[in-house]
């Protein structure tokens, strides 16, 4: 009976400090990782545009294969470095604020409300969007959902 009382314990145990090694995911984790994301998207030199192909191998690991495709046709990735050389302004992505979170832990993801501030030329503009980041294994995030919304930039829209 003891035998089995300790081996009980034993998995109890196991079980128990499993549980406690699952990593959590804090605010400034996902914001590094979108930072990280849009900078791809959000620097264009106005007179060396980056390659297509080069941007579209960049921005591919933080996708899932479906948002990827879809931002891909939609044009969503070369837009800033069109945009950039067209007018001849320089664009850079300057921060992104978290401003909600919300976490959905029924499939490990997060829906998260953000505004980009980035610079075209000497002007800042703000940006509203939205993701969805679903957490992977060892804090590896996967975005399955971005929105964001246009705004207008001397007459233009800027998407």
């Amino acid at each position: 009976m003891k035998r089995l009382m300790f081996l009980f314990l034993m998995i109890m145990s196991v079980i128990s400090l499993g549980g406690c090694q699952e990593e959590t995911v804090n605010e400034q984790d996902l914001k590094s990782f979108i930072t990280e994301y849009k900078k791809i998207i959000y620097t264009a030199d106005a007179q060396n545009s980056e390659e297509n192909t080069t941007l579209l191998k960049e921005v591919e690991p933080y996708m899932s294969k479906e948002i990827f495709e879809k931002n891909k046709i939609n044009g969503v990735f070369d837009f800033p470095q069109r945009f950039a050389k067209e007018n001849q302004k320089n664009i850079k992505l300057h921060d992104v604020i978290i401003d909600s979170i919300q976490e959905a832990p029924e499939d490990n993801s997060y829906k998260i409300n953000y505004t980009l501030l980035v610079m075209i030329g000497d002007e800042q503009i703000e940006k509203a969007g939205e993701m969805t980041i679903q957490a992977e294994d060892g804090h590896k995030f996967l975005i399955i959902y971005d929105w964001e919304s246009p705004v207008t930039v001397d007459n233009k829209k800027f998407l």
